[in-house]
């Protein structure tokens, strides 16, 4: 018993929800029918104007309009009268266009509506830029900022800086345009908005071409075509431009250049998406360009054709007042005239609602009135019907007291009361009509709603059947989507399982090749000292045979010493004097001074200290080479590093090549392997060393960039590489050395040293001039890698 209940209750809601919203949907319906309708006339108004069919566009956008004002569309209203003073404007009546734009600008304003008020001031702003009331335009183009300022329209006040800047190109006045240009430029990129982008490259082309500033605006017009292509910019655009640069061309002088830009342009412009004007102004640059290359016939054909289409364009109706002054005092007249007119005629129409509103008034006050009226007829009929009751009750008073007193004056009062009677009877037949008559009355409209009721029944009834098929279909595919999102599930999991194996597959084949990698960077340091092990015995030899013979010439200087210190002690023991002395001077003669076998004794010391510092030095450099280096960055100065390589590598050089070195001032200490820089630098000087026959030099710089970088170049005076081989030098097992000189390995090791460090290694080389690498190197890694660690 609860669900037919619970149902009928249902039923009963939504007949009452059909009743009340039934007109609300009917009024929505026909509203939006007019919305469609009021686009569609927007549309073909629009298309029209473009034809250049301007009745036809004014017709319709006044159609437009007043099925907007109708529908209280405010923003389709607006949008006609922007429409339509468009079609004014085009045709030069700029009255009628002035009026609509100001009129709709106060009216807006009026009411605080500033995004229809600034719009409106833009196109004023528009119109009298056209007009040549510059001025003007100007004071209307900040009184438009300002409207979009009050609702922090950013967009609309960029908008306003674009038509305010083109204003400034149109009065010639260049400086100002260009400082507005590059300003919109700023504002485009920061907020990266492509339109205004393109806009703002657009307007500085043509003040540069306006300047003749010619090498500005040919890397402008590079930069435009390049935005055009990658935001999506017009092939209008794209033909404009290159016609703009093939100018700035023309005008350097590099007529080959120019050709080629308009080249662009005329296959644009073929294509029919250039329009007809741009491609006219191709054909006479053609002829221009054709002209100073010397080509006479192909300037005489672009010019014909020029010409032909010159004459097919449509008459233009541009507006170029002679006298600024005088369309600055004309622009100001017509906005004042136009002001004037829409106050008085919205004083009229504020004065007329004030009228209708005193007539509604009165009217209510007058029904007021005649309600009142009716109330007091009323009473006065209850009155007189309770005036006659009072009066049959007396007589029925009367007329009991007198047939109690006497029988002969009974029968006066019966005759008295059956007339009473029958009159009563008389009010109750009128009585029980008029009740008769709103019964049938009520019964009709109890009729009328029980129809109304059975239609919405028969309404909901099909309504609810209708929904009733198209839940259990939805149902269904509410089931059926739900095995596929189940079945997908399982896939999905699957998946995720496979994928998760192979991710520890690549994490560990990763960790496997990072071994590699170290293992591969330790064989190549191996490899390369191994090459260098004749040069690096050879530099080791050298001092050891200072201290060889040091220690031998030492040796005999000590034992003649010796036996010196003997024969003095036998001296000395002898008892004359004199004989002492004699004996002195006689092996004084015969053998050098102490003096002189103590000089060079201090230098043979001198000499083996030498030797045995450069054993030290050579030593260490290998260590530095040889070793691993730890898992984290230490701070080390690069030229110590270079310092040892040149060392380790001075075989390769000695005696035939300068090492030139030119170290700046203030080079930082950087974070680094050290180890693994040594070997970059071996394997450069190396390479250096090996690419120069007979004498030569290496050049090798180092330079402190901010204090963020350091900058290490290593030149050399060597035959130099063909671009073919310097594409190729970084890659693995790459050489161009005679089998048994070279892995081709030291480059390719060299590139994932400088990745590791995030640095950067270019190279630049000239065949019979030289070669020189350059590797850029960040001075602080340690912060980035404690960053990356706690991240």
């Amino acid at each position: 018993m609860n669900l037919p209940l619970s149902k009928s209750r249902y039923l009963l809601l939504f007949t009452l929800i059909v009743m009340l919203w039934g007109p609300v949907c009917l009024a929505q319906i026909r509203k939006d029918g007019d919305k469609e309708r009021i686009n569609t006339l927007l549309s073909n108004a629009k298309s029209s104007l473009n034809r250049a069919n301007l009745s036809s566009s004014l017709n319709q956008a006044q159609a437009a309009l007043n099925l907007a004002e109708k529908n209280g569309n405010v923003q389709k209203a607006w949008e006609a009268k922007n429409l339509i003073g468009e079609v004014y404007l085009t045709q030069n009546d700029f009255q009628k266009a002035i009026h609509i734009f100001l009129e709709m600008s106060m009216q807006a304003e009026k009411v605080k509506n500033f995004s229809v008020s600034a719009n409106g001031y833009l196109s004023l702003a528009n119109i009298y830029s056209h007009m040549g009331a510059f001025s003007k335009a100007n004071e209307t183009y900040a009184i438009a900022y300002d409207q979009f300022n009050k609702i922090d329209y950013e967009l609309g006040m960029i908008e306003v800086k674009a038509a305010a800047s083109l204003n400034h190109l149109t009065a010639n006045e260049l400086k100002k345009a260009l400082s507005a240009y590059e300003s919109l430029l700023v504002l485009a990129q920061k907020d990266n908005l492509a339109y205004f982008k393109l806009i703002a490259h657009d307007g500085l082309l043509e003040v540069y071409q306006k300047t003749q500033d010619n090498k500005k605006g040919i890397a402008i017009g590079k930069a435009y075509l390049s935005l055009i292509e990658t935001e999506g910019g017009s092939k209008q655009m794209a033909a404009n431009a290159y016609n703009r640069m093939a100018a700035l061309y023309l005008n350097t002088g590099e007529n080959n250049e120019a050709l080629e830009a308009l080249k662009q342009a005329e296959t644009i412009g073929q294509i029919g998406q250039a329009g007809n004007k741009i491609l006219a102004q191709t054909y006479e640059l053609l002829s221009q360009a054709y002209q100073a290359l010397g080509n006479t016939n192909d300037s005489k054909r672009y010019q014909n054709k020029f010409n032909s289409l010159k004459n097919r364009l449509p008459a233009t109706t541009d507006y170029h007042p002679d006298d600024l002054e005088e369309a600055e005092i004309f622009a100001r007249e017509l906005e004042k005239t136009e002001r004037a007119i829409i106050t008085e005629k919205q004083l009229a129409k504020d004065a007329a609602n004030k009228s209708k509103r005193e007539q509604i008034l009165q009217d209510e006050i007058a029904r007021l009135k005649n309600l009142e009226h009716e109330a007091l007829v009323g009473n006065r009929e209850l009155g007189h019907t309770a005036l006659e009751a009072e009066y049959i009750h007396q007589d029925l008073m009367v007329a009991q007291h007198e047939f109690e007193s006497t029988e002969r004056q009974a029968e006066i009062l019966r005759y008295k009361e059956s007339l009473i009677r029958h009159q009563l009877e008389l009010k109750v037949a009128e009585e029980e009509k008029l009740i008769l008559k709103q019964e049938a009355e009520i019964s009709e409209k109890r009729q009328q709603i029980y129809l109304v009721i059975g239609g919405a029944f028969l309404l909901i009834a099909v309504i609810l059947g209708v929904e009733y098929v198209r839940i259990r279909k939805l149902n269904k595919l509410l089931k059926s989507q739900q095995a596929t999102i189940h079945q997908r599930n399982v896939e999905l999991q699957l998946s995720n399982a496979t994928i998760m194996e192979k991710n520890a597959k690549l994490h560990k084949a990763h960790d496997e090749l990072k071994r590699t990698q170290a293992n591969l960077i330790q064989a190549e340091k191996m490899s390369a000292l191994g090459m260098l092990t004749a040069g690096i015995a050879h530099e080791v030899n050298n001092p050891i045979s200072f201290v060889s013979n040091g220690l031998q010439i030492l040796e005999e200087n000590i034992s003649e010493a010796f036996d010196t210190l003997s024969t003095f002690e036998q001296i000395i023991q002898l008892n004359d004097l004199d004989e002492i002395k004699s004996n002195y001077n006689i092996h004084k003669s015969e053998n050098q001074s102490v003096s002189v076998l103590k000089k060079d004794t201090a230098d043979l010391v001198g000499d083996v200290k030498f030797g045995a510092s450069r054993i030290t030095e050579i030593v260490d450099g290998l260590r530095i080479f040889s070793r691993k280096d730890e898992k984290k960055f230490k701070k080390a100065q690069l030229h110590d590093i270079i310092e040892s390589a040149l060392l380790i590598s001075k075989s390769k050089y000695k005696g035939r090549i300068q090492i030139i070195k030119e170290y700046g001032n203030n080079i930082p200490s950087i974070d680094c392997f050290p180890g693994q820089l040594n070997q970059i630098f071996i394997n450069l000087i190396g390479n250096a060393s090996d690419a120069i026959e007979g004498e030569g030099w290496i050049k090798i710089i180092l330079q402190n960039i901010d204090n963020k970088y350091v900058r290490a170049i290593v030149q050399d005076s060597g035959s130099g590489m063909t671009q073919e081989v310097q594409k190729k030098i970084f890659e693995p097992l790459y050489t161009t050395k005679e089998s048994g000189k070279g892995t081709g390995l030291g480059l390719s090791i060299t590139t994932d040293i400088i990745k590791t460090h995030r640095g950067h290694i270019d190279v630049r080389s000239k065949m019979g001039v030289g070669t020189a690498f350059i590797l850029t190197l960040q001075v602080d890694l340690m912060k980035g890698a404690n960053k990356e660690e706690e991240s």
